[in-house]
């Protein structure tokens, strides 16, 4: 039996499938395939070092460019509202309307099938950076945490579920935790003291395997006394 759209009257092809009573011309016209929640975010950008905060993570980028990209791949998925008639929605590509800065016009490019037939629309989002200074960077610059644990040549997936189960369940960690940052090679977790830093490399070593590798910097005093901060490696063997 024949489908015919309810809008236009055209009867259901290969090209211009009707699903619902509505074809995908229809579809397209109406903006009904796939939305954003919103058209306009903001996102936290480090004016030092360029970090994005996404999610309670800080990722770093090499500029506004590389920044924009890192929105575009981790967070703007998380705004498409798909149609229930809508499947394999992607990001398929996007470009700049405006020079890449504080405020950027961004046009999406995105891709999905309805009906069996592969359909492309573009959608438009103003994505705002919110100047301010990551983690790291107010750590640098106040020269206040007490040890770092860098963790090299792992795979990342591994590394994020187990340091946060060892983190969930030790009170001990969790209130001597600074913050996790992802660097290129890996990642470098924070500490407020040297016996945090140093327990949680133990029970990695020991489920990731690796060596261990203990450095001391000076940081200077506190209440008249020396202070060494503790860089721990841990690499995979």
């Amino acid at each position: 039996m024949a489908r015919y759209c309810i809008y236009c009257g055209a009867e259901s092809t290969p090209e211009n499938p009707v699903v619902g009573s509505v074809c995908l011309h229809c579809r397209i016209k109406r903006g009904e395939l796939v939305r954003l929640k919103t058209d306009r975010i903001k996102i936290d950008l480090c004016k030092i070092c360029y970090s994005v905060k996404i999610g309670y993570k800080w990722m770093q980028s090499s500029g506004f460019e590389d920044a924009i990209l890192l929105v575009v791949r981790e967070i703007i998925p998380r705004l498409l509202v798909v149609s229930d008639y809508v499947e394999n929605v992607r990001i398929k590509g996007y470009r700049l309307l405006t020079v890449a800065s504080w405020h950027t016009l961004v046009e999406l490019e995105i891709s999905g099938v309805y009906g069996g037939k592969v359909f492309t629309v573009r959608k438009n989002i103003s994505i705002y950076f919110n100047p301010v200074k990551c983690p790291r960077c107010i750590m640098y610059d106040s020269r206040e945490f007490e040890a770092v644990l860098q963790l090299r040549g792992y795979n990342l997936s591994a590394v994020e579920k187990i340091v946060s189960k060892e983190i969930a369940k030790d009170k001990r960690l969790a209130t001597d935790l600074i913050d996790v940052i992802k660097v290129e090679d890996g990642v470098d977790i924070y500490f407020y003291t040297h016996g945090a830093a140093r327990k949680l490399a133990r029970r990695l070593v020991n489920r990731l395997g690796g060596r261990i590798l203990e450095t001391f910097e000076e940081a200077g005093t506190r209440s008249g006394r020396q202070r060494a901060r503790l860089y721990i490696s841990l690499r995979k063997a």
